[in-house]
C-alpha cells in the first residue's frame, strides 16, 4: 500500500473525530442552556414560597425547639431499661403473632396436600 493510503486514512479519521467533537460539544451545550433555563423557571415558580417559608421560619424566633427524645445518658437507668423492657415485650408479641400466623398457613397447607 502506499503512502498516500495511509495519510488519507488518517485525514479522514482526524476530520470524524473533530466533527464528531464539535457535535457532541454543540449537543452538550444546548443541553446546558436547557437545564439553566429549566432551573431559571423552577426559582420563578417556588422563590416566592421559599421566601414566605423563609419569613415563617424567622417570625418566631422566641419559639423553644421541638422537643427532642431524652437520650439514654440523659435518664437514670431505671427509665432507659423501662423503655427496654417495653420494646422487648412489644417486639416478642409480634413475634408470636408471626409464628402463630405460620403455623395456621403450614396447618391449611398440610391439610390441603393431604
Amino acid at each position: 500500500m502506499s503512502v498516500w493510503f495511509w495519510v488519507t486514512l488518517w485525514a479522514v479519521l482526524v476530520i470524524a473525530t473533530v466533527v464528531g467533537a464539535i457535535l457532541l460539544g454543540r449537543w452538550l451545550w444546548r443541553t446546558f442552556r436547557a437545564l439553566m433555563a429549566e432551573l431559571e423557571r423552577a426559582e420563578d415558580r417556588h422563590g416566592p414560597a421559599m421566601i414566605r417559608l423563609d419569613a415563617a421560619l424567622n417570625a418566631a424566633p422566641g419559639q423553644p425547639p421541638a422537643p427532642r427524645r431524652p437520650s439514654m445518658f440523659a435518664d437514670d437507668l431505671t427509665t432507659h431499661y423501662a423503655r427496654l423492657t417495653a420494646l422487648r415485650e412489644a417486639r416478642a408479641a409480634r413475634r408470636a403473632a408471626r409464628r402463630l400466623r405460620h403455623e395456621r398457613t403450614w396447618e391449611r397447607w398440610t391439610r390441603f396436600n393431604d
